[in-house]
């Protein structure tokens, strides 16, 4: 297994700067692979990645697995922390590995040299997992279409919900994220 200081390079390339959260990413990410019996480069076509939070850590799992949200193997469950689950779907293991060490550099320190001073297991929580994919959530071509009754547009695997007996997109049914500010022409 490579060391974790060989991906810095690429995180940096990739994420624009070298934080906490690509360190504490890139480390998690090897070790999930780890504990799977699986390493970098090598095909990890049926490794599923839950991601508990958007910020850095994000981008270092992707750094390190090549594994991406659009080849749907990667979930976002947002629940804003540090942690990542790992499921081999080939032998159905998964691990849940968080951050439980809350010491953080001082504001000026080399924050390469701080972590590498620490071992993973003062750094990490690890779990072993059960994760079951809902109907929708594997990989590969969508597993049914529907059409939202109200404004039209296509919804994939299994995201429809039934209101008062009509097929109704979640923007829908529950409100969208944005405001709509009227049709655009081409």
């Amino acid at each position: 297994m490579p060391d974790w200081r060989d991906y810095l390079d690429k995180a940096l390339k990739y994420h624009g700067h070298i934080c906490g959260g690509q360190i504490l990413g890139v480390r998690m990410a090897l070790l999930g692979l780890k504990l799977l019996g699986l390493t970098p480069g090598q095909e990890l076509r049926d490794l599923v990645i839950y991601l508990e939070s958007d910020r850095c850590v994000a981008d270092a799992a992707y750094v390190v697995t090549g594994v991406t949200l659009g080849r749907r193997r990667v979930k976002l469950v947002n629940y804003g922390k540090t942690a990542m689950s790992f499921l081999d779907l080939k032998t159905q293991k998964a691990y849940r590995i968080s951050v439980v060490d809350h010491d953080r550099p001082p504001k000026d320190a080399d924050i390469i040299d701080f972590w590498s001073k620490k071992k993973d297991e003062d750094i990490f929580k690890v779990q072993k997992v059960a994760i079951a994919l809902k109907p929708g959530e594997e990989p590969g071509p969508p597993s049914r279409v529907a059409v939202c009754q109200k404004c039209g547009d296509e919804i994939l695997d299994y995201k429809d919900v039934a209101v008062n007996g009509q097929t109704l997109c979640r923007a829908c049914a529950e409100g969208p994220y944005y405001e709509d500010l009227g049709p655009v022409s081409f």
